[in-house]
This record gives structure tokens, sequence and C-alpha cells, in this order.
């Protein structure tokens, strides 16, 4: 949201060059798309086949219809000049190494949990999301770029268990021992109300299935922020 410009212009034109990178070097090229292409479904779980519901003028436009215009130029480059293509739609992703300040909600309750500050959740906390540790994560990626079959394929990638927000929430504050308390703010526009990846294809072409439960990931990040803040 703070850098709505630069964020269309990476999925437009920053795909655009690489592409044209990958094209003139012969090289496999790899579109990390997101989970955000579903805007605020209407069908849960997600998978490949559906088009989403995504408003293409709201706030969150910059993001989804810049991942959703970045997919459409890769496949386009696949059809025209057959360059070796790959599209994981990655759900969302924590673990080790995030970044203290970058709004996601992983790292906001644990930051807020470990300063005993309150827990802000958006909305009544109702809406569901999956989270995949950032191991299973990268073992996705690894199997869909090293597998020579996979030309031009679009792949679910993350992790089908589904929490609410607010569950996620009491389950940090306890593994973190905080004495936070719950707070609630408006919920932004066009948040979506569901999150949750229909694995059958990753299953099925890569073999993928998370491994990390989300009490061992949340622990082993737990232990990270502890460490930088």
């Amino acid at each position: 949201m703070s850098y709505p410009i630069e964020t269309l212009l990476v999925n437009s034109m920053g795909t655009y060059n690489l592409l044209n990178i990958a094209k003139k070097s012969n090289a496999k090229f790899l579109f990390a798309s997101t989970s955000e292409v579903y805007g605020d479904p209407e069908m849960s779980p997600q998978k490949e086949t559906y088009f989403g519901n995504v408003n293409p003028s709201g706030p969150r436009a910059v993001y989804d219809e810049g991942k959703r215009f970045g997919e459409a130029m890769t496949m386009a480059y696949y059809r025209k000049f057959g360059i070796d293509v790959r599209i994981p739609r990655i759900f969302n992703t924590y673990g080790d190494n995030m970044r203290e300040d970058d709004g996601r909600v992983v790292s906001n309750f644990i930051v807020q949990c470990l300063k005993n500050k309150p827990i802000t959740i958006f909305g009544d906390g109702s809406q569901t999301r999956s989270f995949c540790y950032v191991s299973d994560m990268v073992d996705g990626l690894f199997e869909f770029m090293r597998r020579e079959i996979l030309n031009g394929e679009i792949i679910n990638l993350g992790n089908p268990q589904e929490y609410t927000v607010k569950e996620l929430a009491v389950k940090i504050k306890e593994l973190t021992g905080s004495t936070s308390e719950i707070v609630y703010d408006k919920l932004p526009e066009d948040d979506p109300k569901q999150r949750k990846p229909e694995i059958s294809k990753a299953k099925k072409l890569l073999d993928y299935s998370p491994k990390v439960n989300i009490d061992e990931g949340l622990k082993k990040t737990i232990e990270y922020f502890k460490k930088i803040i």
C-alpha cells in the first residue's frame, strides 16, 4: 500500500524485462504469483481453475491486478515464444528471516506479543488464512523448477490447514506467554474472507505435501524474532 505505483511496475515492466532476458538466454522462468490473484474468493478451497473475484480498481488492486497481469504476460511469452515458464501461486508463508515491519499477520502478532503490546485484529477475526512454513514453500518451488515436464503450468503452493485470524492470535499469545490483550480494528476494503489452497495438483505433479505443522513453525519463528527485537 505504501508503494502502489512501484508494485504495479515491478509486476508489469519488471516481469517484461525479465522475460526478455529469459528469452534471450533460453532460461527457465518462474513467476512468483500469489493467492491474491483469487481476490475475495467465492469458493473455498481455491483451485487453479478458479478465475477469482478481484476488484480491479480497489486499494488492493495494485498487488492483485499486478500479479494477474504478470501471469498473463508470462503466459503470453510462453505461447508466443515457447519460453519454459512456471507459475506458482504462493499462499501465506512465514518463518525465520521475516522482517519485523513487513506487515504480515504472523510477524505482526508475534512482535506485538513479544512486546506485550495489544494484538490488533482487523475485522472480527473470523476471516481465515492458511499458513505455510518457509521450508515447505522452498521445497515446493525447488521441485517446480527442477522437473522437466511442467512448462506452462500454474500450481498452488501452500499449506491447506485453515485457521481464523483470531485462532492464530490466540495460538501465538499462548506460545509466547504474552500478556497482550486482543483488540479489534476496522476491516480493510476488499480484505479476503477465506484463504485455503487446493493443492491436489501440487501433490500429483510435484509430490508436494507440507511437513511443518503450525505449532512447530510458529515456535521456530518466535525464537527467531526473540533474537532480533
